[in-house]
């Protein structure tokens, strides 16, 4: 209660500003601001400690009628602003942080199953596809006809380079011939096994 009452005694000699204010009218703004009443039995300790704050915060003017809060209250209420200004900021970087966080978690785990869902998915692709990848001889043609990325492209010339793999270590190496073959002859073959 007391940094409440002072903090409202430092906005009241704010409100006032230059013209100033009174004990009467200082006490009649933290009763009506704190909704308290000073004469009740419980709160009427507080008037006397509400006197010497009044006393220590303000300082005379015209004559004593008035008084005006003193410049180093005036700072210490903006710096209890700042103070409240950078709690509210740490909370919402806090909050921001944990939603960022969050975020983060759940895309990576997205990102795992996805994947994960991914590398347990067969590969099928229509023997039509195929053909019509072999017969074309322009890309646009083969963007038209099939719909083919390369890492399904590259997953078809391996599946295919595998088997003939398997089928050459069965036949003998004839000296001075070459082992290489083209993917296309790959393809053709993999259709005329079939």
């Amino acid at each position: 209660m007391k940094d409440a009452i002072f903090i409202k005694v430092l906005q009241h000699g704010e409100k006032a500003g230059l013209e100033g204010t009174n004990m009467a009218l200082l006490r009649d703004y933290i009763e009506k601001s704190l909704s308290i009443d000073f004469n009740h039995p419980d709160y009427n300790a507080y008037l006397d400690p509400l006197k010497q704050l009044f006393n220590e915060c303000f300082r005379p003017v015209n004559e004593g009628k008035n008084h005006i809060l003193k410049t180093e209250y005036y700072f210490r209420l903006i710096e209890y602003r700042e103070l409240q200004e950078s709690r509210a900021a740490a909370k919402s970087a806090n909050r921001n942080a944990f939603t960022a966080i969050g975020v983060s978690v759940s895309a990576m785990v997205f990102c795992a199953v996805l994947a994960f869902t991914q590398l347990n998915t067969p590969l099928t692709i229509n023997k039509s596809d195929l053909k019509a990848l072999i017969d074309s001889n322009r890309e646009a043609a083969v963007q038209k006809e099939v719909k083919l990325d390369s890492l399904q492209m590259a997953q078809i010339l391996t599946a295919i380079q595998s088997s003939q793999s398997s089928s050459r270590a069965k036949e003998t190496k004839i000296p001075g011939q070459s082992q290489e073959v083209s993917h296309h002859e790959l393809i053709n073959q993999y259709f005329e096994d079939e």
